[in-house]
């Protein structure tokens, strides 16, 4: 089933190349069409708040405090059979609460076999607490290793750690802070790199927050969980689609200035016509950029086994909403703001040019303007003397050849 889903990622390459190169020979009306943008947008957006507010989202160990068991089995198994065995479990004084599994899809090598023990075996990876929601206490840890390994065959214990409330209450907060300081940092970026004009900050963040409500109801739909690896996650895709954003921005900045020098600063631009012109122009390389980038996410989700599989499944949702909020929101909400406040052109001064040079005479009155001075004269040339032989007298002024020595 999975290489199914690898075949038709392959098939979508393929038609989004295909549709990426139209755009050299065809011109798209991206920016007229963005009302269905929106609503294609508003739709997703329900869909994903909507799960947040009733299923909510499943928060790791990381945001929740636990327990991980990390250990290696000598016959493959798999998470449903770990699963039932855990269930058949019936500690002496806890109950099990939440409980999350991960396997390793093959069999790898023990760096440090003992002794009469096979020299590979599968990683398993537990995450567990216990009914009130906390991290197990040693004793108890020790008592789940013993029982699988009754269930399981022989495990050999690899890592086991804990995390505390205190501590994943200070990494969700860490978590917040950090998307925020970096929508406002991003925000600020914009405005001052696109000449203190606010219209472009606010349609950077506006596609961020877009992408960012996606990424989160997409794994409250899917079901999974939310972890650390996951907020590094939405970083990346918030500076991936700034990048992507910028690059389009400065495009329709850059025809803009174009516009004007070519029909005067008092004329009124069409800024629709300008955006969706710099949207085409850039489009082409948007697209192939992101291409790029998902082939190597594709190759870590369906061969980076187990452990890895949920991070790149949160870039691959990350990656693909950056590149279209960049193309179909940010740059139309662009023209949207410039419906309500149209966009001034950012005048250059022109001092120092040629034709504004400066000069002594531009402050004399026309009366006392000094008239040019008359060319001078050419001095008359001194005449040469007249070279004469050693035989002729030098008489009238010449002068006598020297002669070189003849060998």
């Amino acid at each position: 089933m999975e290489y199914l889903g690898l075949v038709a990622w392959i098939v979508a390459f393929a038609l989004a190349v295909k549709w990426a190169r139209s755009f050299r020979k065809r011109k798209y009306d991206i920016v007229g069409q963005r009302r269905y943008y929106y609503i294609l947008s508003a739709i997703i957006l329900s869909i994903c708040i909507g799960s947040l507010l009733t299923r909510g989202v499943k928060q790791g160990l990381d945001f929740t405090g636990g327990s991980i068991v990390e250990a290696g089995v000598y016959e493959l198994t798999t998470p449903a059979e770990i699963e039932e065995a855990l269930n058949k479990f019936e500690p002496t004084d806890f109950k099990l609460g939440d409980i999350a599994i991960q396997t390793s899809t093959d069999m790898v090598p023990d760096e440090h076999p003992e002794e009469g023990k096979p020299a590979e075996f599968q990683r398993i990876i537990l995450r567990l607490t216990n009914d009130t929601g906390t991290q197990l206490e040693p004793a108890q840890t020790r008592e789940i290793l013993d029982y699988l390994s009754s269930e399981l065959g022989d495990l050999k214990e690899l890592r086991t750690a804990s995390i505390g409330p205190t501590i994943s209450d200070e990494l969700t907060y860490n978590a917040i802070k950090a998307l925020l300081w970096s929508l406002v940092l991003q925000l600020l970026y914009i405005f001052f790199r696109f000449g203190n004009q606010l219209r472009y900050g606010i349609a950077t963040d506006a596609a961020l927050v877009h992408d960012v409500i996606i990424m989160i109801g997409l794994y409250s739909l899917a079901g999974r969980e939310i972890d650390s690896p996951f907020v590094a996650a939405v970083l990346t895709v918030v500076g991936y689609s700034v990048m992507d954003s910028v690059v389009i921005f400065d495009r329709i900045r850059e025809n803009s200035n174009n516009w004007w020098a070519e029909h005067g600063y008092d004329e009124q631009i069409p800024y629709a016509d300008i955006v969706n012109q710099s949207v085409g122009e850039t489009m082409t390389r948007s697209i192939n950029t992101m291409l790029t980038t998902l082939i190597t996410l594709l190759a870590i989700f369906y061969f980076g086994g187990s452990t890895l599989q949920n991070f790149a499944f949160s870039l691959l949702v990350g990656i693909v909403a950056g590149a279209y909020s960049s193309i179909c929101i940010g740059a139309p909400l662009l023209v949207t703001i410039n419906n309500r406040y149209p966009v001034n052109p950012l005048k250059t001064s022109s001092w120092g040019d040629l034709d504004d040079e400066v000069v002594p005479e531009d402050f004399m009155p026309d009366s006392e303007k000094a008239t040019p001075a008359p060319p001078r004269p050419k001095k008359a040339k001194a005449p040469v003397p007249k070279l004469v032989d050693d035989n002729e007298p030098a008489g009238d002024g010449g002068r006598r050849r020297k002669r070189g020595k003849r060998s």
